[in-house]
């Protein structure tokens, strides 16, 4: 089933399923997906789930941005992003073949199933920059790395795998974060030991925590 990611300055905050025909968004409480930010509007957008999935601004003070680009209506694929004020929500199509086997975030009200721990522990060591050789142990079900505004990852574990998905944090999709040294574009990756990660300019490395 199609989800939107929201995100705050880079931080993931929820996943809502897009499980019926209109999904609204705005500041008023009524919304589906109330968003607390004095610039948007008390209904300022929705999401339709016709034949495909639509974004629609609904005369909204400060308009709806899809990949940095203003749009009044349009249709939505995989990995967009959606900007409303200072929040941002990433479309994720589950039907996407690339997305089918990477990350499930647990929607909120439902009984997550029991966790699977990790055979392994891991962590990310930073290879370069100020913070060069210090560890960022991956313990919690995303980690958010790189420089909210400039450029954002988040690494999410999923039973015993690890997966890195890019997480646009000025809106624009031109710059996504690389994994050895190729761009991962719109799609999540699976993280193997060793890989090497580049985001917001600092390279890190995924490892096996001592």
């Amino acid at each position: 089933m199609p989800r939107v990611v929201l995100t705050h300055e880079g931080a993931v905050l929820k996943e809502y399923r897009l499980d019926k025909e209109r999904i609204t968004i705005g500041r008023k409480p009524h919304n589906d997906i109330q968003l607390d930010d004095p610039t948007v509007s008390g209904q300022h957008a929705s999401i339709l789930m016709l034949q495909n999935a639509y974004i629609e601004d609904m005369n909204s003070t400060n308009g709806v941005l899809l990949n940095g680009k203003k749009v009044s209506r349009r249709q939505l694929n995989h990995g967009d992003i959606i900007k409303i004020g200072r929040h941002e929500l990433k479309f994720i199509d589950d039907n996407a073949e690339e997305f089918e086997s990477t990350v499930v975030i647990q929607p909120e009200g439902r009984a997550a199933a029991p966790a699977v721990p990790p055979t392994k522990h891991y962590q990310v060591k930073i290879l370069s920059g100020p913070k060069s050789g210090e560890s960022i142990k991956l313990v919690k079900p995303y980690t958010t790395l790189g420089s909210p505004g400039v450029q954002v990852a988040v690494v999410a574990r999923r039973g015993q795998e690890y997966f890195l998905m890019p997480m646009s944090g000025t809106g624009e999709r031109g710059n996504p974060p690389k994994l050895n040294g190729q761009s991962i574009g719109a799609n999540s990756q699976r993280l193997k030991e060793g890989d090497t990660i580049e985001v917001a300019g600092t390279q890190l490395q995924f490892t096996a925590a001592d």
